[in-house]
């Protein structure tokens, strides 16, 4: 492995973990219930329906993390690498208080639902109020570690 394949930029898609798609189920069967009164065919169009939408809209608002040399970006919000300070994987057992008595109330947040990583984005631009981005990714590690080897 060269020193050159480590410097490729790095970019990861987080899609939503399983529980949310356990999750979706219950709105659908909800809905087919109801219609259930009135037909069966429509009360399982409807489920069906339902279903194949919320998932979608899932899949299709899960945001792709991208790293380079240039800029770091999760969905439509980026940053110039200069104004990232450092890049942190928080672990396990201070996630949840990572999310809330600790959260800072002007920190840029972009949780998703049923991935376990988290990552915390230290930034130093003067002419931003925000003080860090916490961001879900499946491999904060991996994250982490590509931000070093981009900045060193």
């Amino acid at each position: 492995m060269t020193k050159t394949s480590n410097l490729a930029p790095y970019s990861e898609r987080v899609i939503p973990g399983l529980s949310f798609f356990f999750a979706t189920l219950f709105v659908p069967t909800a809905l087919y219930l109801i219609v259930l009164a009135f037909d069966d065919f429509w009360a399982l169009f409807t489920f069906v329906t339902a279903e194949v939408a919320i998932v979608c809209l899932g899949l299709f608002a899960a945001p792709t993390l991208r790293l380079s040399k240039e800029s770091l970006s999760i969905g439509k919000v980026e940053i110039p690498s200069q104004f990232v300070k450092s890049v942190m994987v928080i672990e396990a057992s201070a996630q949840q208080s990572e999310k809330g008595p600790k959260l800072h109330p002007a920190a840029y947040v972009r949780f998703q639902v049923g991935v376990k990583g988290l990552l915390k984005v230290e930034l130093n631009d003067p002419t931003d109020p925000t003080p860090y981005w916490l961001v879900s990714s499946r491999n904060p590690e991996l994250v982490a570690k590509k931000f070093a080897d981009l900045t060193s």
